[in-house]
């Protein structure tokens, strides 16, 4: 074990310090329902109506999902909404998996 300098911004657990005096950056929650047709990923979010993509692997849909949440988010906020939640969020099909996404604007 090493000296902890008291001027490192790391606590002794080597955790980052709860109170870093920026200002905090708003994450949102995004539910992801994925399954598999084919070759294909499917990808539909079930807590904000709308978006949904494809890919040939779970990387490519959320890259393609994320970029639409943080669009449909940014613009409610941008227009003094709040965004069009879905709550509780669409039922789930057997054939899906159900993903958390926390999503930072």
């Amino acid at each position: 074990m090493t000296d902890l300098n008291p001027d490192d911004k790391f606590s002794p657990n080597g955790s980052l310090p709860v109170d870093s005096g920026d200002v905090p950056v708003p994450a949102f929650r995004c539910v992801v329902y994925v399954s598999r047709e084919g070759a294909q990923f499917k990808g539909r979010v079930a807590n904000l109506p709308g978006i949904e993509a494809t890919g040939n692997d779970q990387r490519e849909l959320l890259g393609r999902i994320v970029p639409q949440f943080k669009s449909a988010v940014s613009q409610s906020l941008a227009d003094g909404n709040q965004p069009a939640w879905i709550d509780p969020p669409m039922e789930k099909l057997p054939s899906e998996q159900k993903l958390f996404l926390p999503v930072h604007l």
